[in-house]
């Protein structure tokens, strides 16, 4: 049957409303989208570190820098001790925006576009277009090593090289142990042996809070990941990390311990992604992606709007969230790691 041309609605346009019908599902509810498209948001969803939070003016979290000292091995006639304390310090996070036209349509290109066969693929192009941006900026946001005022906390910014420097959270590092990270400069010339695992292990005890919690995830370079699985691999000594593997991700799982990688080859320069030769590793007890509920990675409830006196429509999307860190000497970073 020859293609038709299909007329368009009194109000709302065909093509508006048949992109509204096929929009990528990045929310509300977090099990979509945006989050499944990135290894280390899609980690923390499925180890229920992906907190919706109804409101407030920024995110925080406790963290214990102190032991209580009125506690002690005494004589029996001693007077116990019973001073008040201060157990705690207070780690702030801003809400972040994350916000824009995620699908601007103009009269023209809809009028040009609006035979039935050639409408439908203009609207899955409009689609695929928002699917792969708002993924990609997450996941380079993750990697920035610098994050800007108004851009989120990033792995490489929470885990730092230089624990002892800056601050995290409005906490100066230098001034508690709780506020620094685990760092390992010390080459390691393959990650892929036997010598090589230990390395790994060793920092993964060494971050280690209690015997039962310690970094479950490691993320390292896509090269640095596959000397180490095809070494495994060989010998047979590790499995996938079934859901994840579900999801669609690489991953090992050895010892308890999830690993995982960054693609280094990005497609724009602007993007960021891991440093060649890092390894991080992750305690996820701590670690946690929060998004505000109503700004829960979703399109504009009201559909198209119409752009200023312009013959463009959009459709808007936004998030309110952060990545936040509530114990930072709970990780690790490794920043001179290699692989044959």
């Amino acid at each position: 049957m020859a293609e038709q041309n299909i007329p368009y609605a009194s109000q709302d346009s065909v093509l508006e409303s048949l992109v509204l019908h096929i929009l990528p599902d990045f929310g509300p509810d977090g099990n979509n989208g945006i989050i499944n498209n990135n290894f280390v948001l899609s980690y923390l969803k499925q180890n229920d570190r992906f907190d919706v939070v109804e409101g407030g003016l920024e995110f925080w979290g406790n963290v214990m820098t102190s032991k209580n000292t009125n506690m002690r091995w005494q004589g029996h006639e001693e007077e116990m001790k019973a001073n008040l304390q201060d157990p705690s310090s207070r780690l702030r996070y801003d809400i972040q925006t994350y916000a824009g036209a995620g699908i601007v349509i103009n009269k023209k290109h809809e009028a040009m576009n609006k035979g039935r066969a050639m409408i439908k693929e203009w609207a899955k192009t409009l689609r695929e277009q928002a699917m792969s941006t708002v993924p990609n900026d997450f996941n380079s946001s993750f990697w920035n090593t610098s994050p800007g005022t108004y851009e989120p906390n990033s792995i490489p910014s929470l885990i730092s090289t230089t624990p002892t420097t800056g601050t995290i959270g409005g906490q100066t590092r230098s001034s508690n142990k709780a506020f620094q990270n685990q760092a390992y400069t010390t080459a390691v010339a393959d990650i892929s042996s036997e010598a090589g695992l230990a390395v790994l292990f060793r920092q993964i005890i060494r971050a280690a809070v209690t015997a039962n919690s310690r970094p479950d995830l490691v993320i390292m370079t896509d090269e640095l990941w596959a000397g180490l699985s095809a070494y495994l691999e060989s010998q047979r000594r590790y499995k996938e990390n079934v859901k994840m593997s579900d999801l669609g991700f690489d991953s090992i799982q050895y010892r308890g311990t999830t690993i995982g990688y960054e693609n280094t080859n990005v497609m724009d320069a602007d993007l960021n992604t891991i440093p060649d030769g890092y390894v991080y590793g992750i305690n996820s007890k701590h670690m946690k992606f929060r998004v505000l509920r109503d700004g829960n990675f979703q399109w504009d409830p009201n559909g198209f709007q119409q752009i200023g006196q312009s013959l463009n429509r959009g459709l808007y999307f936004y998030a309110f969230c952060n990545l936040c860190d509530y114990l930072p000497r709970a990780h690790f970073v490794m920043s001179d790691v290699s692989t044959t």
